[in-house]
């Protein structure tokens, strides 16, 4: 039993993907996304980490500090300040592309940062 246990939980922390940060940066434009009310799309010199677009992040409406992040956002949008996400993944995002093209996105568990 115990054998059958620790293979299992090994198995399990193999398939751990955990987040990383995005290269700190000033928003360039940010993007409202109607269609299906979804989230919204910061634009700027964030890099990539491993997605097929890169320098955006999508932020997920599901995320539990949705308003507060858009708000640093906006802030930092406009008064020229660098933000910086901290984000679990990439995803497609329908309203931008198709499945195969994904984006940098901040989920539920991911942060944003308002840097100077």
């Amino acid at each position: 039993m115990r054998i059958i246990l620790l293979s299992f939980l090994i198995f399990i922390s193999i398939h751990v993907k955990a987040g990383d940060f995005l290269t700190a940066a000033v928003p360039t434009g940010i993007d409202i996304v109607q269609a299906g009310n979804t989230g919204f799309m910061i634009y700027g010199q964030f890099g990539n980490k491993g997605c097929t677009t890169s320098n955006s992040v999508f932020v997920k409406l599901e995320h539990p500090q949705y308003a507060q992040i858009y708000s640093t956002a906006l802030a930092a949008f406009m008064a020229g300040k660098k933000i910086q996400a901290y984000t679990h993944g990439c995803e497609a995002v329908g309203w931008y592309s198709n499945a195969s093209i994904t984006y940098n996105v901040l989920g539920p568990s991911g942060s944003l940062y308002l840097r100077n």
